[in-house]
């Protein structure tokens, strides 16, 4: 074996296995999971340590790649490595890459700090042909344009299309309708920031909804907290758990904070937002910049959203209780929404997987470390049909995740995002040691996942 992982307590929730196990990997593979003794070229002795399949981000916002220089600007995937993040899914709330097959191409030569596989933007879609005002209905000629794109990019291996429709109110069911077809060959899946929250989350819901039943394809909502954490929760999953109870293959992810974050620009911040969200303006923090750390005030807030449209800001308006209620609903997937600028954003980019072990499995006692494993993994692969991912069956990709639980703990804070968890000890991707006591020692073992 190229490497063993002894003495260390097992969870795979993929196989139903909690035991006290050894692991041999050989060519980046799981080759033996068994109580029998292991020799192998390396050794990781992880007795008092839990060991895990990798954990999957259903959902975050990938680095940005400059094909003109062809390089990748690392920020956010080496916070997804230091916590536990083997695998992350991209593409998401409509944004990316407008390439997103060069984007792969770009994985496999030159290598990630986690695999990636991605989900086709649905605006720059809209930019390839033209359509670059968001506030209206594209022409019907370029939704054809948009769909014979979408279908490529698929057909290259993107895992599915995401659409981002809160920030781009001019998406009419047409076009939603229309470029989702493509998915119907190979059932994969449409997800979406569905066009509303708070008061209006359900009907936003439902808008989505109707996309995969009349395609009889699979439904993601994306991050359910940041949609429906402001009294609308129960309704939300009872409406998701009613599709689901009929045969519907929807799901949903969420992150474990209270608080969203996003661009001031966004359409998030159009008129009306501040009773939407029964709110004021200094309850919006800006995360970046000369203003960093202050509260909005509306001088400010009309002075920075002219100024400086694209400043990262975080709505602290969600309400804990009901982020709580979707994190441990036993279908909910963990998703990270996790985005960097300059080490700057929001510390779900850093501390979302430690911080669900550490908040609702230490502290609250909510979720078993069992459940949790398995939302972060094994349902996450499952969602997007990852063969190779989310468990520790012999023939498996070695993506590996070994942990401290009594020390596992989230460091980041608004102040201080990218600050790297406690107890992560080591992370494998593909077989091979990329993270070791929080430092990365190597950012060329990810490969792209495509379906």
């Amino acid at each position: 074996m190229d490497l063993v992982i002894k003495n260390g307590f097992v969870i795979d929730p993929k196989n139903r296995i909690y035991a006290k196990l050894n692991i041999g990997i050989n060519a980046g593979k799981i080759r033996a999971v068994t109580s029998s003794n292991l020799e192998g070229d390396k050794i990781i002795d992880a007795a008092g340590l839990t060991i895990s399949p990798g954990f999957i981000d259903a959902h975050m916002h990938e680095d940005s790649y400059d094909v003109d220089n062809d390089e990748f600007h690392i920020n956010v995937f080496d916070c997804m490595a230091r916590m536990g993040v083997t695998t992350a899914i991209g593409g998401n709330c409509g944004s990316g890459p407008n390439r997103p097959d060069l984007y792969l191409d770009a994985v496999d030569k030159h290598g990630l700090p986690v695999n990636f596989g991605i989900l086709v933007p649905h605006e720059e879609l809209r930019r390839s042909v033209g359509e670059n005002n968001k506030y209206k209905k594209v022409h019907p000629e370029n939704i054809e344009k948009m769909k014979n794109l979408a279908r490529k990019y698929v057909d290259k291996g993107c895992l599915g299309i995401s659409f981002g429709i809160r920030y781009v109110p001019g998406l009419a069911r047409e076009e939603l309708l229309a470029i989702s077809q493509v998915l119907q060959k190979d059932n994969k899946v449409v997800s979406a920031h569905i066009r509303d929250d708070a008061k209006q989350v359900i009907p936003s819901t439902r808008e989505l909804i109707d996309i995969g039943l009349t395609l009889g394809i699979p439904v993601q909502v994306s991050h359910i907290g940041s949609m429906g954490a402001y009294g609308q929760m129960e309704e939300l999953l009872t409406l998701i758990d009613n599709y689901k109870a009929q045969g519907m293959d929807i799901s949903s992810d969420c992150y474990p904070y209270n608080a969203f974050s996003t661009g001031i620009g966004e359409t998030t911040y159009d008129e009306g937002f501040l009773e939407r969200y029964q709110t004021t303006y200094d309850s919006i923090e800006i995360a970046e910049g000369e203003f960093k750390g202050q509260r909005l005030n509306e001088e400010l807030f009309f002075k920075l959203r002219k100024e400086n449209p694209e400043l990262i800001t975080v709505g602290h308006v969600m309400k804990d209780e009901e982020v709580d209620m979707a994190i441990t609903h036993p279908a909910v997937l963990i998703g990270s929404d996790g985005f960097i600028h300059d080490s700057q954003g929001h510390p779900r980019a850093s501390g979302t997987f430690p911080r669900v072990i550490k908040k609702y499995v230490k502290e609250k006692k909510t979720l078993t470390l069992y459940s949790a494993i398995e939302k972060m993994t094994y349902l996450t692969a499952q969602r997007y049909g990852l063969e190779q991912k989310g468990g520790l069956s012999v023939g498996q990709d070695a993506d590996i995740v070994i942990f401290n639980f009594a020390e596992i703990s989230d460091n980041a804070t608004f102040e201080n995002p990218t600050l790297p968890p406690t107890g992560i000890k080591f992370v494998l991707v593909n077989g091979k040691i990329a993270v070791k006591d929080d430092k990365i020692l190597t950012r060329k073992l990810g490969k792209s996942i495509r379906k």
